[in-house]
């Protein structure tokens, strides 16, 4: 076996709207032998995973895997469930799993869900692993692999805190997305975006956070308030650390002036001799401290979100029982395998620290690490309650007395904070505040959430969701209207097109499309840009208003797509393109594949299909959106029907595009007005406004500005770059265009054949990764239009050997009932002025171009030439 290929489909892809891995794998010599016919094969594999008897698989019960194992199912099938087993087993929460097999021998795409890529691929891995070894006849368990694709998953995954928030936006239709390895979300998008850090806002105020670091200046901040503190000084020796508890008086807490997370924090410190071993356990190096008086209660933290006090916890100090035979660090670590702990703050909670606090803490009360414990004895082994030193929380929001949710809310504004975690200690917070028996003990302006979201006892509380709300109220808060844009030709013009129809003075329109990213008037990167990660650049970009992405089927299957939801989508058309690739071999996978637009489309948001094409229609049950068709002919049934039941329809009647809603049809303009369609000839330029069009007003554009708006978008290098621009040069028409497929070129040779007058010249060849029939069928085409036809070959072969390409493209010229003069040049510019050469005054001469730089090359040749000739007749 072997691995071809491994995909990370992070957005909305083929097979999922979940993040799903697409492995392409070679299974070779295993594609003759299913599992029925491997002795002991799938009696071997449940030993070692005996929860295979849970899988369904395709027959809905419980095992229905193992029954297909029995029967007889091929390898690909196999690996894909234990990759999710393995996944599942290590505590990640994945189920869907489907593998797809290929036209060619032993090829299968095995899909399956992953929520984080290092640990779903390694599942993988660990899935080839183990079924090799039970092939070579060798012993195996999954003890290992579980374990490791655990760590993965828990090392490289958003931590709990972070991880709310993003599945809280996520379930509010918000787009949010991990940017970097740490806790930064990038929640919204465009101008419309926020940002969050762990718990920290970009709506936190800088000087906010700065000061709620410094522990001394927030006590003197709430002081002034009027808010509760303990009376403390800040020291950073050992004469000022006696000198001062002799002010203060016993008991005594220490902790770093700028600490985080109870790190290094000694509490109730009753002695001088006491107070210095606990200075010289925590003291580092130009390190200050605060030394303040120690008030007995419990602790409790108080999450303030805007103004409002959304979830308090009683927090527990980490406490161990005793069982008469194990030492307190034997109890300890222990304790520490419970899966629910881990390191830092990857779990719900942390690993109870065996370090100098340890021992502090225990040799105040008489104990050591070493010490053994009674049966039964509980002991609190560190005084600090926070989560990050392995303490645990209970839920207390629904009985805080009003007194002290008032107290936590005047704390996060005295501190001028958005989002505050606020620690207070009293004996009870149930009952009305009485002075001198509760106090604020710290204010932290990154909170963590896991004690509110995963309590030991009482309520989860959503508090990610808490934060999500103060940020944005809704979905259209949070998000810019993002158009995308699929199909198999037309995509690029019409994405351009919607563009020009929305930008205007006080809108900056973000453009993807095959020949580079657009935001506004400045183009950002140039060459293929429809995947994903340029749509990414667009959507992160703060200046856009409107984002158009052009969303191409190579993208798709490499990553998904680059957002979950999309307000407006158009399909143009489907038909044979790239088909062999990645798993589409047909056009229903085409069709499916484009699908993926129709399929994202938001409730409220607009589905622009292509009544002409039956594979587009096939797409309107498969949308939330409204349904808005576009027809080049008013007699279309779909178009007829749509009329009747009243949905938006754009079409052409006797020459005009139309519109009609709700009983209502009204004339927009007629076609020949609007450059694009070439006096009406280009009729796929027809279909590319009015889809556009569609899109525009299902945004909000009135028929005034749609109006003035189309007719300035012209067919020029400047505004369509590629997409049959015209150029008179020395009595020859030139044609530039970027057809590179059967459907692409039949339009654009009925097109030309509506407007040349002499012989038509073709220069061009066709991308080696598309089947043969499909070249043959391109060269049948352009032979059936052209007088002379000068094959090129592309620089990059895409899996062909020279010259292969053009023997295809030189067969199905033989095919045209037309003789054509056929002429082959290797390179594209070589090409290109050759066709110039043959070509006389009346000729129209095609180009269609691989790279657009040798179009802009050859017109300089041109002029050269011509100078030349200028100045030796002179």
């Amino acid at each position: 076996m072997k691995i071809n290929r491994v995909s990370y489909l992070s957005g909305p892809n083929l097979y999922s709207f979940r993040p799903t891995i697409c492995v392409e794998l070679d299974i070779e010599e295993l594609e003759e032998r299913p599992s029925n016919t491997i002795p002991g094969f799938t009696d071997q594999l449940l030993e070692v995973l005996p929860s295979l008897y849970t899988h369904t698989c395709s027959r809905g019960y419980a095992g229905g895997f193992v029954e297909r194992l029995k029967e007889g199912t091929w390898i690909g099938h196999i690996l894909e469930h234990i990759a999710l087993e393995i996944q599942h087993l290590a505590g990640i929460k994945v189920k869907r799993g489907k593998t797809i097999t290929s036209e060619k021998r032993g090829i299968y795409f095995v899909t399956f869900d992953y929520l984080e890529p290092k640990s779903g691929f390694y599942a993988f891995e660990a899935a080839l692993k183990i079924v090799q070894a039970i092939l070579n006849g060798k012993e195996t368990n999954a003890e290992s692999y579980i374990q490791h694709t655990s760590n993965l998953f828990y090392e490289y995954k958003l931590g709990p805190s972070t991880d709310s928030i993003y599945q809280a936006a996520r379930a509010r239709k918000i787009p949010v997305e991990r940017v970097g390895t740490n806790s930064y979300l990038r929640i919204g998008t465009g101008k419309k975006q926020k940002s969050v850090q762990a718990t920290i806002t970009s709506q936190s105020s800088y000087l906010a956070v700065e000061n709620a670091c410094d522990k001394d200046m927030t006590k003197t901040l709430l002081k002034g308030a009027g808010l509760p503190v303990p009376k403390g000084v800040v020291i950073s020796d050992e004469f000022d650390l006696l000198k001062s508890a002799e002010e203060i008086g016993y008991p005594l807490v220490i902790k770093p002036l700028n600490g985080r997370q109870g790190q290094n924090i000694i509490t109730d410190i009753k002695n001088d001799s006491d107070l210095l071993a606990a200075f010289r356990c925590v003291y580092k190096e130009d390190t200050q401290y605060i030394l303040e008086r120690y008030y007995k209660g419990m602790d409790y933290r108080f999450l303030v979100v805007n103004h409002e006090l959304v979830a308090a916890s009683l927090r527990l100090p980490p406490t161990v029982i005793g069982d008469g035979v194990r030492t307190i660090s034997q109890l300890i670590e222990e304790e520490n395998l419970d899966p629910l702990r881990g390191d830092g703050h990857e779990k719900a909670m942390s690993k109870i620290p065996l370090d100098d606090r340890t021992t502090v803490h225990l040799e105040k009360s008489g104990y050591s690490l070493h010490s053994v414990l009674d049966v039964g004895q509980t002991l609190e082994v560190l005084g600090n309650a926070n989560l990050s030193t392995g303490g645990s929380a209970i839920d207390v929001t629904d009985d805080v007395h009003p007194d002290y949710r008032k107290m936590a809310v005047a704390t996060a504004a005295a501190a001028g904070l958005d989002v505050a975690g606020i620690d207070i200690i009293s004996t009870d917070v149930s009952v009305a505040y009485k002075k001198e028996e509760a106090a604020i003990l710290e204010v932290n302006a990154a909170p963590g959430i896991r004690m509110h979201l995963y309590p030991s006892k009482g309520k989860s509380r959503d508090v990610g969701g808490a934060i999500v709300d103060y940020l944005f109220s809704s979905r259209e808060e949070a998000a810019i209207p993002v158009v995308a844009v699929t199909g198999t030709n037309g995509k690029t013009t019409t994405s351009r097109l919607v563009k020009h129809l929305l930008q205007k003075d006080n809108v900056t329109v973000g453009l993807t499309c095959s020949d580079g990213v657009w935001v506004g008037d400045q183009q950002l990167d140039k060459g293929d840009c429809s995947g994903p990660i340029s749509a990414r650049k667009v959507l992160a970009n703060p200046n856009v208003d409107v984002a158009v992405l052009e969303t191409a089927r190579g993208g798709m299957l490499r990553e998904g797509l680059a957002f979950r939801y999309c307000d407006v989508g158009i399909v143009t058309n489907v038909s044979e393109d790239h088909l062999g690739l990645r798993g589409v071999e047909t056009l229903d996978d085409l069709q499916r594949l484009k699908q993926t637009i129709p399929e994202v489309v938001l409730p409220q948001g607009a589905c622009i299909l292509n009544a002409d094409d039956p594979m587009c229609v096939k797409m309107a049950p498969h949308t939330n959106g409204e349904v808005v068709y576009f027809s080049l002919s008013h007699t279309n049934p779909v178009v007829q029907k749509a009329i009747e039941d009243g949905t938006k329809t754009w079409y052409v009647e006797n020459g005009w595009i139309m519109f009609s809603e709700a009983g209502k049809t009204e004339r927009f303009l007629p076609v020949t007005h609007i450059p694009i369609t070439i006096n009406g000839a280009a009729r796929h330029n027809i279909a590319n406004v009015l889809s556009a069009l569609a899109a525009a007003y299902s945004l909000g554009r009135p028929f005034s500005e749609l109006r003035s708006n189309i007719i300035t978008f012209l067919p020029t290098e400047e505004q369509n770059p590629g997409r049959f621009n015209v150029v008179s040069v020395q009595e020859r028409t030139i044609v530039v265009d970027y057809a590179h497929n059967p459907a692409g070129l039949k339009a654009l040779f009925e097109t030309i054949d509506l407007l040349k007058n002499g012989r038509l010249i073709t220069v061009g060849s066709a991308a080696g990764d598309r089947q043969d029939h499909a070249i043959c069928e391109m060269g049948r085409i352009i032979g059936s239009y052209s007088d002379i036809f000068i094959i090129k070959e592309e620089d990059n072969l895409r899996g062909r050997t020279p010259g292969e390409t053009i023997s295809l493209l030189s067969r199905g010229v033989e095919q045209a009932t037309s003789a054509t003069a056929v002429y082959v040049h290797y390179k594209e510019l070589e090409a290109m002025i050759k066709g110039w050469e043959l070509s006389e005054p009346g000729d129209t001469l095609v180009l269609l171009y691989d790279q657009y730089a040798s179009i802009q090359i050859l017109l300089e040749h041109i002029r050269q030439v011509e100078a030349t000739r200028v100045f030796e007749k002179i």
